[in-house]
C-alpha cells in the first residue's frame, strides 16, 4: 500500500490496477483486528457498505476508479487530478494508520460494526467501557465518557440512519460484492473475497 506516483512507463490502466491493489491492502490493515472476527458473508457486507459511505481514502478512491472507464475522455482527464490528489492523501493516511497501535485500530473497526449492527454511539461506548475496550468512568469522570463519546460520532458520523442500512440488509447484494468496474479490473489481479480471507495479510 505504497500509494506510488505514476511513472511515464505505466500505463493509465496498469496505474489504477495498482491503485486499486493499494486501496484493498490499506482497507485490511485498517480493518484487520475486526475482519478476523467476521465471517466471509460479513466481511462482504462491511466492505460493500464503506465503498458506499466510508470516508477514508481508500474508499473514496475505489468508488473515483470504479467509473474511470465508464465516462469520456475528458472526464477522465479532469477525474485523474482528483485521483492524484486523493493518492496524497492516502499517503499521509497510511503514516497515520500505521502509527496507531493495533486497539486503536479495532477501536475504530469495532464501533463502525457495532453502529451497522445497529448500536447507537452511546451504546457502542458503554459497551467499549464494559468489556474493557475503553477505559471505565464513574460520576466525576462524566467528561471522559464524552471524550469516548466524541471519538466514536467522529467515526460514524457520515453513517447512514440505521433504517437506511438495514433496508441494505435486506437487499440481496449485502452478502455479495457488487463492485461494478472496481470488481472487473481487480479480478485480473485478485479476488476481492480471496484478499479478504488471506490471513497473511492482516498483520
Amino acid at each position: 500500500m505504497e500509494f506510488l506516483t505514476k511513472t511515464d512507463e505505466q500505463s493509465v490502466k496498469e496505474y489504477i490496477n495498482e491503485l486499486i491493489s493499494d486501496c484493498l491492502q490499506l482497507h485490511i490493515f485498517a480493518k484487520a483486528e475486526t475482519l478476523q472476527a467476521l465471517d466471509e458473508k460479513n466481511q462482504a457486507g462491511v466492505m460493500s457498505f464503506y465503498l458506499e459511505y466510508g470516508d477514508e481514502p481508500q474508499y473514496q478512491l475505489l468508488r473515483m476508479l470504479g467509473f474511470y472507464n465508464e465516462i469520456n475522455p475528458q472526464a477522465q482527464k479532469d477525474m485523474l487530478v482528483k485521483i492524484y490528489g486523493l493518492v496524497d492523501v492516502a499517503k499521509i493516511y497510511v503514516n497515520k494508520i500505521k502509527a496507531q497501535s493495533p486497539e486503536d485500530r479495532r477501536i475504530r473497526g469495532s464501533a463502525e460494526y457495532l453502529y451497522l449492527d445497529g448500536s447507537s454511539p452511546k451504546e457502542i461506548v458503554s459497551e467499549m467501557i464494559e468489556t474493557g475496550v475503553l477505559d471505565e468512568y464513574d460520576d466525576q469522570k462524566k467528561l471522559l465518557f464524552n471524550m469516548h463519546l466524541s471519538r466514536i460520532n467522529s467515526y460514524v458520523q457520515n453513517f447512514p440512519s440505521f433504517k437506511i442500512i438495514e433496508e441494505m440488509k435486506q437487499q440481496d447484494d449485502w452478502d455479495t460484492l457488487d463492485l461494478g468496474a472496481i470488481e472487473e479490473l481487480e479480478k485480473k489481479d485478485k479476488q476481492l473475497r480471496s484478499i479478504l480471507v488471506m490471513r497473511e495479510d492482516l498483520h
